[in-house]
């Protein structure tokens, strides 16, 4: 088989932790529309915890398609509070109001990940994580998202765990990485047993 690895994905983040892992790939963003592919799903009474995996394998098979003999990574992540799947806040008003709901509360966030060759899903996972937001006040939630918009109106969620977001919460029980956007140890334990990545 082909040693060729793919990201399908425009994710900065998500290209640090593979580049920092010593993993040599390509990046082809996919061309799916998530957001309908999210509607999609929820209308089709998907459980919200399945989302992510469902949209990760997508992004993987459209990218797929075209380099059939590599191996596709799709990536995604989900929100969910309360049993309702968040989506990405589509201006600085909503995010306040995102993070205004979620402060003082648990939330879940699913980070998954599916890798597929010749098309067919060859490996996949899903890390859960839960977020305890702090009691933060409108001050603080204004002013976060004037500082930090631009580089989180593309973050499911809208906060910066790898920097300053960080302090909007107080715990984080689960996978730091998958919280970042890839469940990159468990990733690399497929690689590496299907030798397509050496361990040195």
């Amino acid at each position: 088989m082909s040693t060729d690895i793919i990201l399908a994905s425009g994710s900065l983040i998500r290209s640090k932790l593979l580049q920092d892992s010593g993993v040599v790939f390509h990046v082809k963003k996919h061309k799916i529309d998530e957001e309908e592919e999210k509607k999609t799903l929820i209308k089709n009474n998907i459980e919200p915890k399945k989302i992510s995996i469902n949209l990760a394998i997508k992004k993987a098979m459209d990218v797929s398609k075209s380099y059939k003999n590599s191996f596709i990574i799709g990536c995604d992540q989900a929100l969910v509070f309360n049993n309702v799947v968040f989506s990405k806040a589509k201006s600085p008003e909503e995010l306040r109001q995102q993070l205004l709901l979620l402060k003082g509360k648990n939330h879940k966030l699913y980070s998954s990940c599916a890798v597929l060759y010749q098309e067919k899903i060859v490996w996949s996972y899903t890390a859960e994580i839960v977020l305890l937001m702090r009691d933060i006040n409108q001050r603080e939630i204004n002013t976060y998202v004037d500082k930090n918009w631009e580089r989180v109106r593309n973050s499911v969620g809208g906060y910066l765990i790898e920097s300053t977001g960080k302090r909007l919460f107080k715990t984080i029980k689960g996978d730091y990485f998958s919280a970042l956007g890839l469940p990159i140890m468990e990733l690399l334990d497929f690689l590496i047993l299907k030798k397509v990545v050496n361990i040195v």
